[in-house]
């Protein structure tokens, strides 16, 4: 593990992968099951951040059928965190989070003298803030960030502090701070040579000088950053560089530059699209093996309270007690992993739905801040305002173009360009219209827009 750390910051992603092919070669041999598990893991990791979800989701599906019968909490940690990267990049964040509790779970119980085991929870920690941003909770996001952090300071999440700062809360002095902290981290032994974190800290620098005005340092700024994240084959992060530069190129005036790069990222994302298609299909498939499993359980736990039955009755009231609370949990489970399945189902609809013609057009619309974005819209998609005007007729124009936005996958900051506003005052539209739908607080608006609509 500590090799295989080093050197994911020296070698690239191939190399690295045929070494851990031959450290599960060696594991096989003298028949280290724990070992070959972990060797997929750390192979799937490097297929997850180099965009080729199908392949990482395989290997982890691997690592989880060898390690059955481990015992190992930082196996099975590392087995969960890495799942919980792979819905994250689907977007299925409702999944990533819950695996994420999963792994902070086996991270807690390991030991809290062993630095290994405390750097893994700084890990988790650190990717729980991001899964927190995704799903619009920043408070909770900067208090994991800072979790993180007491573990051990790095430049990643140092630089996430301060687009914090940026973004969400706007106090550009605290946010010098921790960009200024993040520089010299960078320069330190351990961090010197890791592309990878300096990309990240370049890309959240560059988004800060363009809300500081200062477009042409910004734009070169981002342009290190794509060279850093080509370099250790990171595409997600390329294509938010990509969306970034387009805007910046915009504000410049200089339509030529902003039409390359979003062309550059329109081509970028079809392609991570199409990859993700096909593990969407196989995590449904994983799905459906995980409920199986529980219903096998579910019944083995009811055969098994029938056989206690001829036992004493105390005894038979003290079994009946726990396992109608196990089979209460179960059939919990069992309902949440059907939600989840359909929840997916919705993103391969969602991906398909994304090639379309009339989708391209009204997403093109709406950020160029096209006054036809409104009728077009309404055009391509009339079931979805129809719908919400059932539930409530007094919804103006601006709410129905904000729920437009919401269902087209537009996060809060991207409507906030759109629509020339403050993210905190998007966040407040939200909060309003979700009054004006008699939705939960809780409820995610863009699932609950897709499910009105589609089918």
């Amino acid at each position: 593990m500590k090799t295989n750390e080093v050197l994911r910051t020296r070698i690239s992603d191939d190399d690295l992968i045929r070494w851990n092919k031959g450290i599960i070669k060696e594991a096989v041999r003298i028949g280290y099951r724990e070992g070959e598990a972990m060797g997929y893991v750390n192979i799937a990791n490097r297929y997850i951040f180099g965009g080729d979800l199908k392949k990482g989701l395989e290997y982890l599906n691997k690592a989880e059928d060898i390690s059955g019968k481990s015992n190992n909490n930082f196996l099975f940690g590392k087995i969960n965190q890495e799942y919980a990267q792979v819905y994250s990049k689907m977007d299925v964040s409702k999944l990533a989070l819950e695996y994420n509790s999963k792994a902070m779970e086996y991270g807690l119980k390991l030991r809290k003298d062993n630095r290994d085991c405390r750097l893994f929870l700084r890990y988790v920690y650190s990717t729980r803030s991001v899964f927190m941003y995704k799903v619009d909770r920043p408070d909770s996001g900067i208090i994991y960030l800072h979790k993180a952090m007491k573990i051990e300071a790095n430049p990643l999440d140092v630089a996430n502090v301060a687009h914090h700062y940026t973004v969400f809360e706007a106090k550009p002095d605290s946010a010098r701070y921790y960009f200024q902290k993040a520089f010299v981290l960078l320069e330190t032994k351990k961090f010197k040579h890791n592309k990878f974190q300096r990309a990240v800290v370049l890309q959240n620098y560059g988004i800060f000088l363009n809300s500081q005005g200062k477009i042409s340092e910004a734009i070169d700024t981002i342009t290190k950053s794509i060279g850093f994240a080509k370099q250790v084959n990171r595409p997600k992060l390329i294509l938010g560089n990509y969306k970034e530069l387009s805007v910046l190129y915009k504000k410049e005036g200089n339509p030529d530059k902003e039409n390359e790069y979003l062309n550059k990222a329109i081509s970028l994302q079809d392609s991570l699209d199409a990859n993700q298609n096909q593990a969407v299909n196989l995590s449904i498939n994983k799905l459906n093996k995980d409920r199986e499993k529980e219903k096998v359980q579910f019944k083995s736990q009811n055969n098994t309270t029938l056989w206690y039955s001829g036992i004493l009755m105390l005894l038979i009231i003290l079994v009946t007690i726990y396992f109608y609370l196990r089979v209460r949990k179960k059939k919990k489970k069992l309902a949440e992993s059907e939600k989840i399945i359909f929840e997916i189902g919705k993103e391969t609809t969602d991906l398909k739905r994304k090639l379309s013609e009339n989708y391209e057009n009204v997403i093109q619309l709406a950020r160029e801040k096209k006054a036809d974005f409104f009728p077009k819209f309404q055009e391509a998609y009339p079931e979805l305002f129809r719908e919400l005007l059932k539930i409530n007729p007094n919804l103006s124009k601006s709410d129905l173009t904000f729920c437009a936005m919401i269902w087209l996958g537009f996060s809060s900051k991207e409507i906030a360009q759109c629509v020339s506003m403050e993210h905190r005052s998007v966040q407040t539209k939200k909060y309003r219209i979700r009054k004006k739908l008699n939705l939960e607080s809780e409820t995610n608006l863009y699932l609950f827009f897709r499910s009105i609509l589609e089918p």
